[in-house]
């Protein structure tokens, strides 16, 4: 009889897994359409459903890359400006 508690949480956990998976599709599926982009909402912040970064290739990124270094670059320089005018008030 001392099986039945080990055996009762694994039969808990096989149920509750699939049922929990039901759910939250069920939820998905109700209350999230057309909000998040082609009724994969819930796939994609669950990993799956990367369909375009799986099929371009590494190249593919490099021109959103160096824009968003460009724009990195010139947000330090005004950081830069900023903190540099700070200090200088700071002093006097």
């Amino acid at each position: 009889m001392e099986w039945a508690i080990p055996a009762g949480l694994i039969g808990l956990l096989v149920l509750a897994c699939p049922l929990m998976m039901l759910g939250m599709m069920a939820f998905g599926w109700l209350f999230m359409r057309g909000r998040s982009g082609g009724g994969h909402g819930m796939m994609m912040c669950m990993g799956h459903g990367q369909h375009d970064a799986d099929h371009q290739g590494p190249h593919a990124a490099e021109p959103a890359n160096s824009q968003l270094v460009e724009e990195l670059k010139v947000e330090r320089q005004r950081l830069d400006a900023l903190i540099a005018r700070a200090e200088g008030e700071r002093g006097q």
